[in-house]
């Protein structure tokens, strides 16, 4: 059956969510989301829910780049995607970190859509079957599973909480690279500079906020989830258009519907050989514990949900001090040139998926719903609908692709660092050593 979005009415009435488990929510949890949205009225604070109203995209348009492309053909645009691809720092549990039941080590890593489908149209997905534990890792099994995925109006359903994702390191990095023709200057016979911005998306099977909500104990996790960063380059080209060099400007790094613009002077850096370097090309970015939020250095932020602390407690760790993922050591894939990587865009297994599917797509990017079937809603007077802690939708639907930050919208990291509730580590004086070997989950 064709997965339906919640009406107004259900959502008020606690209906169009699933539990911890995935399966329709019980008379008790119905209950408890009428108290919910009767305390979530009353909140003074309910205008932060308007972001993720915002922020939510639309599931009925094709949001893609009005620009004109760059003038370089596809291989060299890979190429410069690769020469400033980031390096992914996950969070490891610390006994010196900030108390908090975020601190911990990450269990989900990215996947490539490709090897997760494979994984959900073979009915032997690998889940996280015992969730790490301070320094101990968690365990992931193969659990056969009966489900059968299916694309419908406006989500993919059919596949299990928990999936782990790729070993560390062999997902690939999907990227979108767009000019700013305001700023080509080329000659005659294509050498010149250009500015392009490169987006790096990582595609992750399972958002885990174990948010502790009161009423309803741990709550907000749900299947699928789309981050990414995304980094102003100026570029400077052969006669051609063959890429000669380039230096970062400026990067946008995305959280929770929103995100923070960084200039490249003030971002953690590294060479192609992975050292710290003030001049290196590819920036460091700092992955929070199990919502894999994008921040620019390492620490800890206490509040981030849109209610407040009392009503639904949870934090983002960003230590980084776990897993290291390189990007620009792996496979890169173009959102835009889906003819040019069909085993991975377009796989086998996408066939199958089709065929179960009320809304078919020729190729996976095309799909504009959401990634999964969770969805919690809240209805607000006089505000409408807002919803958040659902499976989002894909890069391409979204407001934000192809939009470097908002044009200048967004606020400045330094801006949003010096709030309360950010504690981050080198202004603290916390020294977080990196654990080794890296606690990744083990692979039963």
């Amino acid at each position: 059956m064709e997965p339906t979005e919640p009406s107004a009415s259900e959502i008020a009435a606690g209906d169009g969510t699933s539990d911890a488990a995935g399966a329709p929510p019980s008379d008790a949890t119905r209950w408890r989301l009428r108290l919910l949205r009767v305390v979530v009225a009353g909140l003074t604070t309910v205008g932060a829910l308007v972001v993720y109203n915002l922020a939510a995209g639309t599931t009925d348009g094709w949001r893609g780049n009005a620009g004109t492309p760059p003038p370089v053909d596809a291989a060299t645009r890979l190429e410069i995607a690769r020469a400033f691809a980031p390096r992914l720092r996950f969070n490891a549990w610390h006994d010196g970190a900030p108390d908090s039941p975020q601190n911990m080590n990450e269990d989900h890593f990215p996947m490539g859509v490709a090897s997760f489908l494979r994984e959900v149209v073979s009915g032997k997905p690998r889940i996280v079957v015992q969730r790490s534990r301070e320094a101990e890792p968690a365990v992931s099994e193969i659990v056969p599973t009966e489900t059968s995925p299916a694309f419908g109006k406006h989500a993919l359903s059919g596949f299990p909480m928990e999936m782990v994702g790729d070993p560390p390191g062999e997902a690939p990095t999907y990227v979108h690279v767009y000019e700013d023709k305001d700023a080509r200057a080329i000659a005659a016979d294509g050498s010149g500079e250009v500015v392009v911005h490169v987006e790096y998306w990582h595609f992750y099977a399972f958002d885990r906020a174990d948010a502790d909500v009161i009423l309803l104990g741990t709550f907000g996790s749900h299947r699928g989830d789309w981050e990414h960063t995304s980094f102003r380059i100026r570029v400077r080209l052969e006669a051609g258009g063959a890429f000669a060099s380039g230096e970062l400007l400026a990067g946008h790094y995305y959280s929770h519907g929103g995100g923070v613009a960084i200039g490249a002077d003030a971002m953690e850096r590294v060479d192609d050989a992975g050292d710290p370097a003030p001049d290196g090309r590819h920036p460091v970015v700092y992955v929070a514990q199990g919502k894999h939020a994008s921040y620019p250095q390492a620490g800890f932020m206490h509040g981030h949900d849109p209610l407040p602390l009392w009503v639904a407690d949870h934090h983002d760790v960003f230590h980084g001090n776990g897993v290291v993922v390189d990007a620009w050591r792996g496979r890169l894939f173009d959102l835009e040139d889906p003819a040019a990587a069909p085993d991975e865009l377009a796989p086998p297994e996408l066939a199958v998926v089709n065929a179960a599917s009320t809304h078919p797509v020729d190729d996976w990017t095309r799909f504009p719903g959401r990634w999964g079937p969770d969805f919690f809603g809240v209805k607000i007077p006089l505000l409408g609908r807002a919803t958040a802690l659902s499976s989002p939708i894909g890069p391409n639907p979204k407001p934000n692709y192809g939009d470097f930050g908002g044009r200048g919208a967004m606020p400045t990291w330094e801006s949003v660092k010096a709030a309360d509730h950010f504690r981050i580590d080198v202004d603290e004086g916390l020294v977080v050593p990196a654990v080794e070997p890296p606690p990744a989950p083990i692979r039963r």
